[in-house]
Formats: structure tokens, C-alpha cells, sequence
């Protein structure tokens, strides 16, 4: 090192005395980092959220009216409305309901998108492709599973909301006790359900 350098390393070290200077130095350069990252980045970050932007999200107004009909229609014991977005890994619970109403305590709750349970993995990959995953429900995928089956659920099916070909909004998810007697008749009514939340009342 230099003289300069040296009496530069001394100064910075006379100033850092007390540990609230110390604190004040260490937050400037956080705060100058960010200041930079941000400048730097900018294009991107603008690219980002004016994707996220043009993503289209699933008809909140029609929520109820879908989970009504699928109760109606499937003898579901419980319905959960989830809005997707596949940029961010995001699966956040909309409306999670039962018989008896919704359930509130589940609204907001995130599960991801994917996660390091495979058997959800696999219901990922077909959802994207349009396709309608059934099969025994018998244990946690995530905390709302844990809810699932504390409300009896041994069976599920899921759908995926797209109001476009390859977007991929929203998931509902169905739950029986055991399956039920019309798989065909069921998958009917979920893709009912799941394009009434592709399409805003007018």
C-alpha cells in the first residue's frame, strides 16, 4: 500500500469510532449499492414490471359465482381459487372456501409455484399444458394442503385459468372426501369454473 492509501485506510478508521458511526457508514453503502444496482439495471427492471403489467389476472368478480356451481355441480366438499404468476413463481390463494362459506384465514397465503414436492411439480407441468390433474390427496403438498385435509379432503382435482392460449392465471382446486362417481362429468364442470374466471362480466 501507498502513503496515500495508507493515510486513507487511517482517516476512515479515526471516523469510525463509535459504533453509530460505524452503523451510518455501513448503511451509506448499502444504500449507495442499491442506488447503483437500480441505475444500472433500469431497463431491466422497467422491462419487468411492464411485463408484469401486460399479465392478465383471473375474474374476481365471478370467484363466488364458480365456486357456487362447482359445489352444485361436483359435490365438492372444498374449492380454492389461486392467482398464478409464472414470471415470479407465484401461487397465492385468492378465496379458499367449504360448504359452510369461505374461509378467510387462507386468502393471501403463497405456496409457490413449484416446490420440492414432485407430485406437485408434475401437477404444475400439466396444468401449464392445459391439462386437468386428478388423483388421491394423502398428504401436504404445502400449508394448504395441511387444509385440505384437516377439512377431509382424500381427492382432488385442479384446472388452470387461462383467458389466453399459454397464460397461465389462476388455478382452482377441487376437493371430494373420495373421488367422485363422474370424473368426465367433473372435469365438464371445473372447465366451466375455470373459464368463467377467464372472462370479466361485461
Amino acid at each position: 500500500m501507498s502513503a496515500e492509501q495508507l493515510s486513507l485506510v487511517d482517516k476512515v478508521l479515526a471516523y469510525v469510532s463509535s459504533p453509530f458511526r460505524l452503523f451510518a457508514m455501513v448503511l451509506m453503502a448499502v444504500l449507495t449499492f442499491a442506488g447503483y444496482f437500480v441505475y444500472t439495471n433500469q431497463d431491466l427492471l422497467i422491462g419487468a414490471y411492464k411485463e408484469s403489467k401486460k399479465i392478465p389476472s383471473i375474474a374476481e368478480d365471478r370467484v363466488e359465482d364458480a365456486a357456487a356451481h362447482l359445489f352444485k355441480q361436483s359435490g365438492a366438499i372444498v374449492v380454492a381459487v389461486f392467482k398464478v404468476n409464472p414470471m415470479f413463481g407465484t401461487r397465492i390463494v385468492h378465496r379458499a372456501y367449504t360448504r359452510e362459506g369461505r374461509e378467510k384465514a387462507m386468502d393471501g397465503l403463497d405456496v409457490g409455484l413449484f416446490s420440492a414436492n414432485q407430485s406437485n411439480n408434475l401437477d404444475i407441468t400439466k396444468l401449464l399444458v392445459n391439462e386437468i390433474p386428478c388423483g388421491e390427496y394423502t398428504s401436504a403438498q404445502s400449508e394448504m394442503g395441511i387444509w385440505y385435509i384437516e377439512k377431509g379432503v382424500g381427492y382432488t382435482c385442479r384446472i388452470s385459468v387461462q383467458p389466453e392460449p399459454g397464460r397461465f392465471v389462476g388455478q382452482i382446486t377441487v376437493g371430494w372426501a373420495s373421488p367422485p362417481d363422474n370424473l368426465q362429468k367433473t372435469h365438464a364442470m371445473l372447465q366451466i369454473a375455470a373459464s368463467m374466471l377467464s372472462k370479466k362480466r361485461s
